[in-house]
């Protein structure tokens, strides 16, 4: 069991789920799960196109972003959550 789950939730809005997916791909995290709760299928595409060991909830549009956290913490295994949102951006 991982001791932290990376919850990334809501829309691919403008492209900014892909910037975030990239920045962690490329800043991997040890002992770390990156749970992604796709809301509508553009996200759910960007997020399957990412790191095959990146947990995927599909979630269809319009599902607001409580209920998308509420969805992604269910599938989390790790001891700690940390949400972030797909708009926001990681260094």
């Amino acid at each position: 069991m991982p001791q932290l789950s990376v919850i990334v939730y809501g829309p691919n809005a403008q492209g900014h789920l892909t910037e975030l997916l990239d920045s962690l791909e490329a800043h991997p995290l040890s002992d770390a799960e990156v749970v992604v709760a796709a809301v509508g299928d553009w996200a759910r595409e960007t997020a399957e196109g990412h790191a095959p060991d990146t947990v995927v909830v599909p979630l269809p549009d319009g599902t607001t972003d409580a209920a998308a956290r509420a969805a992604g913490a269910a599938r989390a295994t790790g001891r700690w959550l940390h949400f972030v949102h797909a708009k926001d951006g990681l260094p």
